[in-house]
């Protein structure tokens, strides 16, 4: 009896290492939580950690995590942030309840996949691209694009957004019509760890200065 106990304790504090995952934890700088579908506590990431869709990631003030989307892609993850990852590999959304992220999908999607990162105001439709994206205290959400298309859509208006422009979405209000964005390439540096980027940079589709 004792030792199925502690076979049972040794199984549960491998926590989300242990699971196949739809995704990986690569890296994390800082502290790092993730929250298992159906669980209630948060279990401190180290790196290397397999994620399930339905899991949260929650990132502490200073802190990267770095998601890859086994090979299509990563999610790169800022300090104060917070989302889950539901859906299945063909129909995949991130669901921001607030945060940074700079997000780069390496090839386009085929005509009946989807991915969509959803905030509280907007939500953006994304085929094969880089682009980083904000929801602050507000609840406002900024998308800027560095590669190719991106769709952002709420209260019914639809507009896109192309490589070095931007747009802000008010709660509760549509989309402001797209502008220039001055972000350089060069602030995608505060989503590496260790100097790695998780290759999104080759994503980048920018004239350089």
């Amino acid at each position: 009896m004792k030792r199925t106990i502690v076979a049972l304790m040794l199984f549960a504090g491998l926590g989300t290492a242990a699971r196949a995952g739809d995704a990986t934890l690569a890296k994390v700088q800082g502290r790092v939580g993730i929250l298992p579908k159906g669980q209630t506590r948060y279990v401190l990431a180290k790196g290397g950690e397999s994620l399930s869709y339905g899991d949260r990631v929650k990132t502490h003030k200073d802190s990267v995590a770095q998601i890859a989307l086994e090979g299509r892609g990563a999610v790169l993850v800022r300090g104060d942030s917070s989302f889950t990852i539901t859906g299945d590999a063909d129909h995949t959304q991130l669901n921001f309840r607030f945060g940074e992220f700079l997000i780069g999908l390496r090839k386009a999607l085929t005509a009946t996949q989807t991915f969509k990162v959803r905030t509280p105001a907007a939500v953006a439709a994304v085929r094969g691209t880089l682009f980083w994206g904000k929801s602050d205290e507000s609840k406002t959400t900024t998308y800027a694009g560095f590669g190719h298309t991106i769709a952002v859509t709420a209260k019914g208006k639809t507009v896109l957004v192309h490589a070095g422009e931007k747009t802000t979405v008010a709660l509760g209000r549509a989309p402001a019509e797209t502008a220039k964005h001055d972000i350089p390439v060069s602030y995608t540096d505060n989503f590496r760890i260790g100097g790695d980027l998780q290759n999104l940079e080759s994503l980048v589709d920018l004239p350089k200065p």
